[in-house]
């Protein structure tokens, strides 16, 4: 009776387990967040696996020669022999999902797009990615990230505007706007974009920056178009070379790095082709920050067709008198 009892219970025991088993993967699965980080690039031309690997992965130094493996064995496409160090230029990289937990912390807003199309998403400091439409809210430390199509506009806590056009990520590192605090610093990673700043940047105890991996912008209430680490041009840009390019519409803006800086006012280009180069004014070639405009060519306007003359009524006179003429002669 006894050894009948331990089996049926064993039996029970056995069966209950294998239904909290079967339920393990359900509930793992709601935890999960699809497509935790960038899940696919568009690599360009002269772009390099370790630059990207530290771009998109800047917190996470520790795991940078795993996840360089990690995308090397999920594109051997993009690669020549599987060497991390000869990556192919104009293919698409799928780069590793990572799965995460959703955490319930209040979040800051700091903006809302105004205008939406083709892929744009946002990234949180979860690593937890959403689509961004229309009316949709941006938040603090979000990762802002748009496809080959891409763009969106932003309308930022103090009015500022600002639009990221594709092949862009941009990380919204701090913005604040209150009586202790203005502060606005975002991170352009690669891409281009145009910022008309609003009531941050107007007061002198304003802190403001827009940072890339080539030079910072420091503004005094301006509007100005940007683009750096974008070589394949896109939306009426055409392909140039992966450095920083700035022009200032309207009002001053200071760039600088490591190797110095330079005051740059409306009306005016600035160049840095490299971090280790210091920023100085040239004329940028038309089409690297906003599309060529494209001169219509009139039609040419066919010329009226000469109207035949009418013969002269004189001209049948002499025509008379030659017959008449010859009339006499005979």
């Amino acid at each position: 009776m006894n050894k009948m009892y331990l089996i049926k219970l064993l039996i029970i025991q056995f069966i209950f387990s294998l239904f909290i088993f079967s339920l393990a993967p359900a509930s793992v699965q709601a935890r999960e967040v699809y497509d935790a980080e960038i899940r696919y690039l568009h690599i360009q031309k002269g772009q390099t696996l370790h630059n990207i690997v530290k771009r998109l992965y800047p917190s996470r130094q520790k795991e940078w020669p795993q996840l360089t493996k990690d995308i090397v064995s999920l594109n051997p496409h993009a690669f020549v022999n599987s060497d991390p160090t000869k990556m192919k230029a104009g293919v698409r990289l799928k780069l590793p999902k990572k799965v995460v937990v959703s955490a319930k912390k209040p979040r800051k807003k700091v903006g809302t797009v105004v205008e939406s199309s083709g892929k744009v998403a946002a990234v949180d400091k979860s690593k937890v990615s959403r689509k961004l439409n229309k009316g949709s809210t941006v938040y603090l430390g979000d990762r802002v990230v748009t496809g080959e199509e891409g763009f969106v506009r932003l309308r930022m806590i103090d009015n500022a505007m600002l639009d990221l056009h594709c092949f862009s990520i941009m990380v919204i590192e701090d913005y604040s706007l209150d009586t202790t605090s203005r502060r606005s610093i975002l991170n352009l990673l690669q891409g281009s974009l145009k910022k008309v700043t609003g009531k941050i940047g107007k007061m002198a105890d304003d802190i403001y920056e827009l940072k890339t991996p080539v030079a910072s912008v420091g503004v005094r209430g301006t509007e100005y178009a940007l683009r750096v680490f974008q070589a394949k041009g896109c939306g009426g840009t055409i392909d140039t070379d992966e450095g920083f390019y700035l022009e200032v519409i309207k009002g001053i803006v200071d760039v600088h790095n490591e190797a110095g800086s330079e005051t740059i006012v409306k009306g005016e280009t600035a160049y840095v082709p490299i971090p280790e180069a210091a920023p100085r004014k040239v004329k940028i070639k038309p089409g690297i920050l906003k599309p060529v405009e494209k001169v219509k060519v009139a039609e040419p306007v066919p010329e009226p067709k000469p109207e035949p003359e009418e013969e002269s009524s004189s001209s049948w006179w002499w025509v008379v008198l030659g017959i008449v003429g010859i009339a006499l002669l005979i």
